[in-house]
């Protein structure tokens, strides 16, 4: 089991540059061996930031992969709901053929997967797993009234991550039913530590000169006018998540996590579920180096090349399309 690398479960709104960095930095991590992408479920925003997650897996992994290691991303089918604007540049760009400019698994609202269903699935499909929750917690609270599956966090999964970007959380009830509920330990990372980390934004173009054209570059400048620095929120959470034990990072004594109504969340010291994160003070140069580099890194190629490389097609549990079917859910519901 040791040597099996973790899984990680992804529950994103993808609408700011740090998703966008810590889903590039969980494929780099990845192809080091240091972890293993379980799932990525879009709950918050459209399309759009789904087909963005699909591309971004489709440049960082190699080879063929199967369907039990490809889940294509979840998505929450929600009306009203705006897409990621961010997003938007890197899945309209197209190539000097006038040709799309990145590769993509999915086409359609069919071919993404139901965010329940891939939340759960994600940790299914490995022997250990970490859940990241930055985005609404609506689908990852109702993957836990799924037959069996807090028996299956709680055999599987090392931990819950819950990042706060001080963007209050939209689904208040479902986080606190998570936090709650949640049968292993949880971990808060706390607004004022993506606050201290902050990507630099003149750097962004020499970071991804690896590539002639890279999605998450597009989405960083996107966001807003360059240069800006990033607060890196999600990275953070991302490199605890996979490395507790690296040392950067302090942890509280037990407490809870206070949601309000608006879904504006603190950590209350005390009896509860919970620790909350902190930068270890000697160490915050080195953390951001490490983030940086977790980030921005080449993926490293497999070798020897041969079976079981990811980069693929595989869809499982999806909408509809090309026979995989909307309305697959994980056995025992």
């Amino acid at each position: 089991m040791a040597d099996t690398p973790i899984g990680v479960v992804y529950n994103t709104a993808m609408t700011r540059p740090d998703a966008a960095l810590a889903l590039a930095a969980m494929y780099v991590m990845e192809s080091k061996k240091e972890s293993h992408m379980g799932s990525v479920c879009v709950v918050g925003a459209g399309f759009n930031a789904a087909l963005f997650c699909d591309i971004v897996g489709k440049m960082y992994t190699f080879g063929a992969r199967n369907g039990n290691q490809a889940l294509a991303v979840g998505l929450a089918i929600e009306s009203g709901v705006p897409d990621s604007p961010m997003v938007k540049i890197a899945v309209e760009r197209k190539n000097d053929k006038g040709e799309p400019m990145y590769a993509r698994t999915l086409q359609r609202l069919a071919d993404t997967s139901l965010p329940d269903a891939v939340l759960r699935n994600g940790v299914i499909f490995n022997t250990e797993s970490v859940v990241l929750l930055s985005g609404p917690a609506t689908y990852l609270a109702k993957s836990l009234d799924l037959n069996g599956t807090k028996d299956l966090y709680k055999q599987r999964v090392k931990r819950l991550v819950i990042v706060d970007s001080g963007t209050p959380n939209k689904d208040a009830a479902a986080l606190r039913k998570v936090i709650a509920e949640w049968p292993t330990p949880v971990f808060f990372a706390p607004k004022e530590v993506g606050d201290a980390l902050r990507f630099p934004g003149t750097t962004l173009d020499k970071s991804f000169a690896w590539a002639p054209a890279n999605p998450v570059a597009d989405a960083y400048k996107s966001y807003k006018p360059m240069p800006y620095d990033a607060p890196l929120y999600d990275v953070a959470a991302t490199h605890y998540a996979i490395h507790p034990d690296s040392g950067f990072f302090q942890l509280s004594g037990a407490g809870n996590i206070a949601v309000a109504d608006d879904g504006a969340m603190k950590f209350v010291p005390g009896s509860g579920p919970a620790k909350s994160l902190a930068i270890d003070p000697s160490k915050k140069e080195a953390l951001l180096l490490a983030l940086i580099e977790d980030a921005t890194a080449k993926p490293t190629p497999p070798a020897p090349p041969g079976r079981g490389g990811r980069g693929g097609s595989g869809v499982i549990g999806g909408r509809g399309g090309s026979g995989a079917g909307r309305g697959v859910l994980p056995a025992g519901k």
